[in-house]
């Protein structure tokens, strides 16, 4: 089955960096790239796309998102594309910095401890009291961190920090990406041949991890791919 996007056929056999590719061929635009993953925009500017070979804890917030009642402080997601093995294309509204200091009073509200090292301050007061979709947030945020603990042995947990909260076209505040997998975990287990401390994936899908935009910069994912071949031999 063959699903449009834009003027682009992507097939669930596509791997990420041709879908991204392709994306590109057909007019939309490359605005960010982060650790897990390429964002994109359609030649509207409206819409975005989230390109990733590997990232299961975005998968679950994405989905969240897409099959949960509407909240004023998620990102609309309109579509999840499925590509090669875990790979797929997040199809969302298109989303801006935040105001830092209203992002920081945000993420306190939410009264979640950030688990990946960064420090979240109080930022400009403002007032919470009695909002519902904020309880939802907090109660969703909350219940995929659990979910995540128990399907991951590498799972970090929160990721709730003021670079995670963007805002839409209208400046509405949305939390973009509160949850994570270690990937250095990961990354240290491939080194240290541990493949006991791998197996929740298989070794394709750590093929696919081993492209996601974190490692494209340098030879370390070389290095890592025999690590791998080696525990696979």
């Amino acid at each position: 089955m063959m699903i449009m996007t834009g003027l682009t056929a992507i097939s669930p056999d596509t791997t990420a960096h041709r879908a991204l590719l392709l994306l590109e061929q057909a007019g939309w635009r490359r605005i960010a790239t982060g650790d897990w993953s390429w964002v994109l925009i359609d030649t509207s500017g409206a819409c975005a796309a989230r390109v990733t070979p590997f990232d299961p804890a975005y998968r679950m917030y994405a989905e969240a998102c897409l099959n949960g009642p509407a909240v004023r402080w998620l990102p609309h997601v309109t579509g999840i594309i499925p590509l090669r093995r875990e790979g797929y294309i997040v199809v969302m509204e298109r989303l801006w910095p935040a105001n830092s200091s209203v992002a920081s009073a945000f993420c306190a509200a939410l009264g979640i401890p950030c688990d990946s090292g960064y420090v979240v301050g109080s930022g400009q007061p403002f007032d919470w009291a009695d909002d519902a979709d904020l309880t939802n947030v907090r109660a969703l945020v909350l219940r995929l961190i659990a979910e995540g603990a128990h399907r991951f042995k590498f799972w970090g947990g929160s990721d709730i920090r003021p670079a995670n909260v963007l805002v839409d076209a209208r400046g509405q505040l949305k939390l973009v990406d509160p949850i994570f997998l270690r990937g250095q975990a990961i990354v240290e287990a491939l080194r240290g041949g541990r493949r006991d401390l791998l197996t929740d994936f298989c070794r394709g899908q750590l093929e696919d991890f081993l492209t996601i935009p974190f490692f494209a910069a340098d030879g370390v994912s070389d290095e890592l791919r025999r690590h791998l071949a080696f525990l696979y031999e």
